[in-house]
């Protein structure tokens, strides 16, 4: 599917409706994660929202698509039936099944068994950057805030042309949403790795000498001319005094994640502890996917999700070989060593449909995603 192509399904009827229904669920989700209006206090939770969500593009992928199994999906869903099996073991055991969760982990794996046509990624894209501008009204800023731009703005640079002058149109909005809705450390420093990344993705990268040499010295220029006018403010905001010649204070570091990141460790059960395990902090979680999910469904499952994780991105380097798709999965596991940003949380939403849909994109041989880009 080339540019062309790409453009004519967006704005064709099918288009328009997929994307207006995805911007309209995620602008709701949005303001349930941002507590607008004291949203939180009148739903139980997200499971609701990812049930239909699901529903829906599993309606689209009925009409659409069908069944497929390529040799890296096969081994994928292997260690995905795995992985569901150990977190149901574990909710059973521990005393602690939803019924909800189950609902979801089995529309997920039904959604995995089709191929993904990339037409329906590019609609739930585009209703993740549209739905974006709904963060602003917040009433603080918030972490979670920052970390759903910075996951939706990777997600979009796979359909973003390689030129630098479509990265500038997209960057300065983005960072400017970014810098009012925010102060998260992790957001900030993953949205700058990310944006300079795919700078020199576009700029070094089968390039002339002429083009590389120009990038470097700008990019050198406005990297270190920041860094040397506001390096003690810089270093403290991404420090916060965690860092001093007494040595490393890593709670501090990390802003009172390692405490509880410890506790959940040194606490650990094969089947984990169940939904409430984060009963020693005030925090609402443990701020890590790995951690909550060790702490919620135990080793078994941990070890498992592990697996997942590194095995969804030695797919996407090995087999894809699309830079964007692994510099957004890369992006997602990041954040989620800081922040939360998987299933069954009461905050995050379209990061992670944006996860489980590109997952399934790219786990068939799918030339679509990498013919569009060559073609941009």
């Amino acid at each position: 599917m080339d540019r062309l192509s790409m453009k004519k399904a967006f704005l064709s009827h099918e288009g328009l409706v997929f994307t207006a229904m995805f911007t309209l669920i995620f602008t709701v989700t949005s303001l349930i994660m941002i507590d607008y209006r004291g949203l939180q206090s009148r739903v139980a939770g997200m499971d609701p929202f990812t049930i239909l969500t699901l529903g829906a593009i599993l309606a689209y992928l009925y009409k659409n698509s069908k069944f497929s199994f390529s040799r890296r999906k096969i081994l994928f869903l292997i260690v995905w039936g795995l992985y569901v099996l150990s977190a149901f073991a574990s909710m059973l055991i521990a005393g602690h099944f939803v019924w909800t969760e189950a609902v979801v982990w089995l529309m997920l794996t039904v959604m995995l068994l089709y191929r993904m046509p990339v037409a329906l990624f590019m609609y739930m894209t585009a209703g993740a950057i549209i739905s974006l501008p709904s963060l602003l009204l917040a009433e603080t800023t918030l972490n979670e805030s920052g970390a759903t731009l910075v996951m939706v703005f990777a997600a979009g640079l796979i359909f973003m042309p390689k030129t630098n002058r479509a990265m500038l149109w997209y960057v300065l909005p983005t960072l400017a949403l970014l810098v009012v809705i925010t102060t998260s450390r992790t957001a900030m420093a993953l949205y700058l790795l990310v944006t300079v990344t795919q700078f020199a993705y576009i700029n070094m990268y089968r390039t002339d000498r002429r083009q590389r040499k120009n990038f470097l010295m700008t990019a050198g220029a406005v990297i270190l001319v920041p860094l040397l006018m506001f390096s003690r403010q810089m270093y403290s905001y991404f420090t916060m005094g965690g860092i001093s010649l007494q040595g490393i204070d890593l709670n501090q570091l990390t802003n009172g994640r390692s405490d509880p990141w410890q506790t959940v460790v040194s606490g650990s059960r094969w089947f984990g502890q169940g939904h409430d395990y984060v009963d020693f902090t005030h925090l609402l979680h443990v701020h890590n996917i790995i951690f909550d999910t060790l702490g919620r469904y135990g080793i078994l499952t941990a070890v498992l999700f592990i697996d997942l994780l590194s095995l969804t991105v030695l797919i996407s380097v090995i087999a894809v070989k699309n830079f964007n798709i692994t510099l957004f999965f890369i992006a997602f596991i990041l954040t989620g060593m800081f922040e939360y940003n998987y299933l069954f949380m009461f905050v995050y939403f379209s990061p992670v449909i944006l996860f489980f849909t590109l997952i399934g994109l790219m786990m068939d041989d799918n030339k679509g995603v990498n013919h569009y880009c060559e073609n941009i």
